[in-house]
């Protein structure tokens, strides 16, 4: 008489539940939450998911009309209704939610400080929405416990967003791109260490950002408004909320914005922390823009890394007046002595530039590498550009100038 084998054990259900969670989190949550109906075992291991993901692919398709949001809705609820446990990140990503109210309801319903007395759900981590309207209700208090706040081409509703970052003590990252009704920038977030912008604004205030360590402010040279437009512009003001900035990527917006207030020489309080500053469609042939990017290198005596999208237009006179303003200008005690590499892109050897390449040649000890991009169309120029270049007076005996003959790359 044969007698049957034991029934194979079942290995992954047996496997550590911190296992089996991190199975479940690279799952997309439609299959993760599936996995309920494998055994009773398996019933309950999607609930105490520490992410939650609700993309396309969790949807059949983008929700055409009122009773496909309201379905997609119900859905979530349902999701949040059985979740046991916290929220570290939860994510809403579909297309054909803009000006759809059920969001609103849904963030109310995720950030109201009592919500663990009715459904054993705590959200805190992170929040990425994106092509939604946000118009929280009156009773919104914000997120306690949220660390990361992603917002992209979110329509926020009018004075809404300056309640947004000071109802969120714990914010550590805030990523705000295309998104409406920003144009005033009240930056209030003593946990801040990362802010990524993009899109218009006019007024930028910095109160209570002792520990925000990267900056980036994105925006192309077509998409601002003039110098005049914008208020309260005040270098002195703005970096004295930044006392420990190691990264400070200033695109045009940025850019013009600092330039249109006064610009000293060198800022009252040095910037010891910074380490990386990138000057994005910088025109050196404006007086402006150059003594703002000559403040900005004055006042950061510890740069290792600096680099420059160049932009062009300038005048015959007013880049006489910036070439007129460098040779006037006493340099002698500016010392970039942890400086290692210089990025110049969409270079042209304009008079301005080569006082620039000029300057950090001679200010840079340790300077390893210095790479210049032509611009676009002006490769030819390249072997005029590298002979006066290799002229100039280099204070490291090691430093490297390398032309590379391809238009302009990324900084």
């Amino acid at each position: 008489m044969t007698h049957k084998s034991p029934l194979a054990s079942d290995i992954i259900s047996d496997l550590p539940s911190n296992i089996i969670e991190s199975i479940l989190v690279h799952l997309p949550l439609r299959d993760a939450v599936k996995t309920s109906v494998l055994s009773r075992k398996w019933r309950y291991n999607w609930v105490t998911l520490p992410q939650l993901v609700f993309d396309n692919s969790f949807c059949t398709g983008p929700p055409q009309n009122q009773a496909m949001r309201k379905e997609l809705f119900m859905t979530i609820y349902q999701v949040l209704l059985l979740h046991n446990g916290p929220i570290l990140k939860f994510t809403l990503s579909t297309p054909g939610l803009r000006s759809c109210p059920e969001i609103n309801h849904l963030i109310s319903f995720l950030s109201r400080n009592n919500i663990q007395d009715f459904y054993p759900l705590h959200f805190k981590g992170h929040l990425h929405l994106l092509s939604c309207l946000f118009k929280p209700p009156t009773t919104f208090n914000g997120f306690n416990r949220l660390v990361s706040l992603v917002f992209r081409e979110v329509d926020i509703a009018v004075n809404i967003f300056k309640t947004i970052v000071p109802k969120c003590p714990l914010l550590k990252h805030l990523t705000l791109e295309n998104c409406t009704n920003t144009e005033n920038l009240n930056i209030d977030a003593p946990n801040l260490k990362f802010l990524y912008f993009r899109g218009l604004f006019n007024s930028l205030r910095f109160k209570n950002t002792p520990v925000l360590a990267s900056v980036k402010f994105l925006a192309s040279r077509e998409e601002i408004p003039e110098y005049g437009e914008f208020r309260t512009a005040d270098m002195i003001k703005v970096f004295h909320c930044l006392p420990v900035i190691e990264d400070l990527f200033a695109g045009y917006s940025l850019l013009v914005f600092l330039a249109a207030g006064n610009i000293p020489d060198r800022l009252p309080a040095t910037l010891e922390f910074l380490k990386t500053l990138v000057l994005s469609e910088i025109c050196f042939g404006v007086l402006r823009e150059a003594s703002c990017a000559l403040c900005l290198i004055r006042s950061s005596p510890n740069l290792e890394k600096l680099k420059f999208k160049v932009n062009h237009g300038a005048t015959a006179d007013e880049v006489k007046a910036v070439v007129e303003y460098m040779k006037a200008q006493d340099f002698s005690d500016m010392s970039l002595n942890k400086l290692r590499e210089v990025k110049m892109l969409s270079f042209s050897g304009s008079k301005p530039e080569m006082e620039f390449v000029k300057l950090l040649l001679d200010k840079s000890p340790l300077l390893k590498t210095m790479h210049i991009h032509p611009k676009r169309g002006d490769s030819l120029t390249g072997f005029r550009i590298l002979k006066e270049v290799t002229r100039f007076r280099r204070a490291s005996s090691t430093a490297e100038i390398i032309y590379l003959d391809t238009v302009e790359g990324s900084v």
